[in-house]
């Protein structure tokens, strides 16, 4: 993969040249068209460990995915490519299996959780320098239940406003993810549990507030539902916590601006 530094901002195929743009990068990147077929990676001996690296990677995908959906209503708070830093991450934790063999080795997080304690939705933004409040946050697992003790916000002191907008709100999820794993005589990850997040209890969206005054404490109880009581030790919890601004929609309704956000993973357990 080359970037392209040229004043001539190409994009599409040339010849056997892809040019392309990522989200969250200005540059065009150049890649050659070419390489073995399909057919040849899936029989050719000599392409065994193409074969296992793929096979490991699509463990990282799915986990990746499983992730990101998991914690579903901080998308809209990303301002980089997510799901590809969650993937790198899942290949991270897969290099840890020191017992599964090369091409079916596992993605446990739960015996890494402090890998993805602090994960970030925002390149741009730290949650801790727009919303400057300390934070207090519980998670027990017994119980399947989160806190999140926010106190009094003087948004004009304490609230920093990077896009000047309007308004804002505060927005927090609790989901679990499972471990991903190749079971013998199987061909593919799985999970042996699933991992959930309630809809409505596991979810919280607070009410639009000016960006200007004093807003009070705040309070807020999720719960993980105890669908496997106790949670197996193979599912991690995540307790996520992000802002949100907007400004005035349709019908004088307050509406998110992309973009315009930040939040981050502040709990695992």
């Amino acid at each position: 993969m080359a970037i392209s530094k040229s004043i001539m901002q190409l994009e599409g195929s040339l010849a056997n040249v892809s040019m392309y743009k990522m989200h969250g990068s200005d540059k065009v990147i150049v890649r050659a068209k070419g390489g073995p077929t399909k057919d040849q990676i899936k029989t050719k001996p000599k392409f065994k460990k193409v074969r296992q690296n793929n096979s490991e990677w699509a463990g990282c995908t799915r986990m990746g995915s499983k992730i990101r959906k998991s914690f579903e209503v901080m998308k809209r708070l990303e301002d980089y490519p997510v799901t590809g830093a969650l993937n790198a991450l899942c290949k991270e934790i897969q290099k840890l299996d020191t017992e599964g063999t090369h091409g079916r080795r596992a993605i446990r997080l739960s015996q890494h959780k402090n890998m993805i304690s602090g994960f970030p939705f925002s390149n741009k933004q730290v949650l801790e320098s727009v919303l400057r409040v300390p934070i207090e946050t519980t998670l027990n697992r017994m119980t399947g239940e989160a806190t999140i003790e926010i106190p009094e916000v003087n948004a004009e002191m304490y609230l920093y406003n990077f896009r000047n907008l309007p308004y804002y709100r505060i927005v927090a999820n609790l989901s679990g993810v499972c471990d991903l794993s190749i079971q013998e005589n199987e061909k593919k990850y799985k999970a042996p549990y699933y991992g959930y997040c309630d809809k409505k209890l596991g979810v919280f969206e607070s009410e639009w507030m000016p960006t200007l005054g004093v807003q009070p404490a705040r309070s807020i109880l999720l719960k993980y539902p105890l669908v496997e009581n106790p949670i197996p030790e193979e599912v991690t919890l995540l307790l996520c916590l992000g802002i949100e601004f907007g400004k005035v929609g349709v019908a004088n309704i307050p509406s998110g601006v992309k973009y315009a956000g930040t939040g981050k993973i502040v709990k695992v357990g």
